[in-house]
């Protein structure tokens, strides 16, 4: 094999290692772009739509507050918006749904609340009826079952925000993940070019010191030039002519 096919080669391996270490990089860029972007982006919108939830469902307790102080029914109107926004939210929870446990938790706040809206309307229609009636519910029922739904509320938050922690925890170790691919072909590409330049002293720079020193020696001595390099390629081919070439000067040397 010619040094002009070997250095070609070596070049050409250390190439395609480099392109296949891009290809591995950019596919796991993509992957993970895609997996953890899609779930932190799911976890997001399930604590936006707690967190919703929790201001809907706070402002229709403070609502209903008002309304027993004042007995005044314009203010249910402003109590039937909180309701429905509460309701989309939920709505938008549930259709959202990413993490185990997150079902649970909001079949558990539909019961809860569907008990805090059944109390509600039970103060409501004794609140100018029965002072005692609505009383029991306000003072005893209502604010248990209020109490609950917003610990539910609040647990459906921070497991969405454990989540999105947990995958940005992820998303840092698919990142070591990722350059892996990187160093390992530098890695590569360094040990490649060790054993190219390696071959290069072995089969071209040594075999030319060596031409050298027994040129010199024949210049300087006229000792036969008898350097021995058995490469197989152009550096061999120069050596076996410079070794005709010292024979016919020295033969050219004893006629005259």
């Amino acid at each position: 094999m010619s040094i002009r096919k070997k250095i070609f080669l070596g070049c050409t391996v250390v190439a395609f290692i480099l392109l296949l270490a891009g290809i591995a990089i950019v596919f796991e860029m993509q992957r993970i772009r895609s997996s953890v972007s899609t779930v932190v982006a799911e976890n997001v919108k399930s604590m936006n739509a707690a967190h919703n939830m929790q201001g809907l469902f706070y402002g229709q307790n403070m609502v209903l507050l008002d309304y027993v102080s004042t007995k005044n029914d314009s203010v249910l109107n402003a109590l039937n918006a909180y309701v429905s926004g509460y309701k989309d939210a939920c709505a938008e929870a549930q259709n959202i749904i990413s993490i185990k446990g997150e079902q649970q938790i909001l079949d558990s706040l539909n019961i809860c609340y569907s008990k805090y809206t059944e109390i509600a309307d039970n103060i409501i229609k004794f609140a100018k009826t029965d002072r005692k009636l609505y009383l029991q519910y306000y003072c005893t029922e209502l604010y248990k079952s209020y109490d609950m739904a917003s610990k539910l509320i609040e647990r459906l938050f921070l497991l969405n925000k454990k989540a999105v922690e947990g995958n940005s925890l992820l998303m840092n170790d698919n990142y070591y993940r990722m350059i892996m691919p990187a160093v390992i072909a530098i890695s590569t590409c360094i040990i490649l070019i060790f054993l190219l330049n390696y071959f290069i002293y072995i089969y071209f720079i040594s075999p030319m010191v060596k031409i050298v020193k027994g040129i010199n020696a024949f210049n300087e001595t006229r000792v036969p030039y008898n350097t021995g390099i058995d490469t197989g390629d152009e550096i061999s081919a120069l050596n076996s002519e410079i070794k005709k070439l010292a024979e016919l000067i020295k033969k050219y040397e004893k006629e005259n």
